[in-house]
C-alpha cells in the first residue's frame, strides 16, 4: 500500500534539496533523505520526471543525474 503523505513529504524534501543544488547524482540524493528508503525516493524521483518537475539524466553504467527543470529553475513572473 502506498503512503501518499509520505510521498508527499518525500517529494517536497527531494525539490527543496533541488532547489538548493544544480543537481545531484540519484546516490546523493539518496543520502540527502535518509529516512526514505531507495524504493521512497526513486518512486517520487520517476514521479517527478514523467510530470515535468524534474530532469532525470543518464550518466552511463548505473549512473543518473537528477535536477529541477528549465521551467522549475526559472520560474514565470505571473502579472
Amino acid at each position: 500500500m502506498i503512503d501518499v503523505t509520505r510521498q508527499s513529504d518525500v517529494a517536497h524534501r527531494i525539490l527543496a534539496v533541488l532547489t538548493d543544488q544544480s543537481g545531484l547524482l540519484l546516490e546523493e540524493l539518496l543520502d540527502r533523505c535518509p529516512d526514505a528508503t531507495w524504493n521512497q525516493v526513486f518512486a517520487v524521483v520517476d514521479h517527478l520526471s514523467r510530470i515535468g518537475e524534474i530532469r532525470l539524466t543518464a550518466k552511463g553504467m548505473g549512473k543518473y543525474h537528477v535536477a529541477l527543470s528549465v521551467v522549475q529553475q526559472h520560474p514565470k513572473i505571473h502579472q
